[in-house]
């Protein structure tokens, strides 16, 4: 069991840190600019958010990554930009299963701060036609994916490619030969994308066929619960930058936050933030501990909930601020276009709810084959 002091230490620290480091001009600029979308990745790694989850012996922290959850929730109320994902979650999914050569790459993305990334079809079921897919011939990777987050910055890029029906699990180089790699457009203000060509490039083996499937189902599973985290965070903060606004902006010599339908529409955005962080809470806290079905269920159904909160109270914050909240100025404008973004990656609400009811009807198929 972890150490719930050292883990909400941890999530003060980098709350202290964003607030020095990371202040609304600096946020800003950073959003609104695609070269400066990693900048504080170096100073989150001498930090040691990237070893939380990494056992130590191998130089991490030795926590759970449910200990990742409460930084996550910082992340998102802070809006930070950069490959926190795949930093924080690749290097203790995958190290146990990797050659020495891959060690190297995720220890000196842990050490150092050299961006991972990942190249995974699953991250949409709907649009999965129009971005691609690899497979694997012979070991040897083939084909075209459209959307690889901070594919242009990654040292090291962990590939989900397909053989024979069957996942396996690779990372590649950027400089391996066969990788071709080209910048793409971002509606995300957070995320630099990549197009990866892959034309024969031999991979670095991650797992076996036998562990590969159960390693990829594992790093599925956190990237949905650390991304609704990090939505919850930012439905936190939108709460609290309504409130602010109405308890500042005056009409007919009053407060806004003094309107009844002002303090109905605040309490309703608290009550959906609050409740989607005890969600995230409870679902990190027990994730690991389930079987394969039910932490598969728990994941989806908190991120198909986290996407529907997050973006209704993301709308509710502009409402509150109106006009100027649809403006580059008004933070909440960030928040919502971040939002919409996380909304669809690893599923959004109906992909994801279609998954539920696939997942609920399994498990029930399950229990009564065991009745049987």
């Amino acid at each position: 069991m972890a150490d719930t002091d050292t883990i909400a230490s941890l999530a003060a620290a980098v709350d202290d840190f964003l607030r020095s480091a990371y202040d609304a001009d600096t946020r800003r600029r950073v959003l609104s600019s695609a070269d400066d979308r990693s900048s504080l990745v170096p100073a989150l790694a001498e930090l040691g958010t990237f070893a939380v989850a990494l056992e130590e012996q191998h130089g991490g922290l030795g926590l759970p990554l449910s200990a990742l959850a409460p930084i996550f929730i910082q992340y998102g109320r802070h809006l930070l930009a950069g490959p926190m994902l795949e930093n924080s979650l690749l290097p203790g999914a995958v190290y146990d299963h990797v050659s020495e050569e891959g060690r190297k790459l995720l220890s000196d993305a842990v050490g150092n701060g050299s961006v991972l990334a990942c190249l995974d079809p699953a991250v949409t079921d709907h649009w999965s036609g129009r971005l691609g897919s690899v497979t694997s011939v012979d070991g040897r990777l083939h084909g075209t994916f459209e959307a690889v987050r901070f594919g242009l910055e990654a040292m090291a890029i962990l590939v989900v490619a397909e053989r024979d029906g069957c996942p396996e699990l690779y990372l590649i180089e950027p400089t391996m030969p066969g990788v071709r790699i080209e910048a793409v457009g971002s509606a995300d203000p957070a995320v630099n994308f990549g197009r990866f060509t892959l034309d024969g490039v031999e991979g670095i083996s991650v797992g076996d066929a036998a562990t590969a499937p159960e390693v990829l189902a594992r790093v599925r599973r956190w990237s949905r619960v650390l991304i609704a985290c990090e939505l919850s965070g930012i439905a936190t903060r939108c709460v609290e930058l309504a409130v602010e606004y109405a308890q500042q902006r005056e009409q007919f010599g009053r407060v806004i936050g003094s309107f009844q339908a002002i303090k109905h529409m605040l309490a309703d955005m608290h009550t959906d933030a609050v409740s989607l962080h005890n969600f995230c809470e409870a679902v990190a806290g027990e994730l690991d501990q389930l079987p394969d079905i039910e932490a598969d269920l728990s994941a989806a159904a908190l991120k198909a909930h986290a996407a529907r909160v997050a973006v209704t109270v993301c709308e509710g914050a502009i409402q509150v601020h109106g006009g100027i909240g649809f403006t580059a100025e008004a933070d909440v404008h960030w928040y919502y276009k971040r939002a919409l973004a996380l909304r669809a990656w690893y599923g959004d609400s109906a992909e994801l709810e279609e998954q539920v009811g696939a997942l609920v009807l399994d498990q029930s198929t399950a229990r009564t084959v065991e009745r049987v």
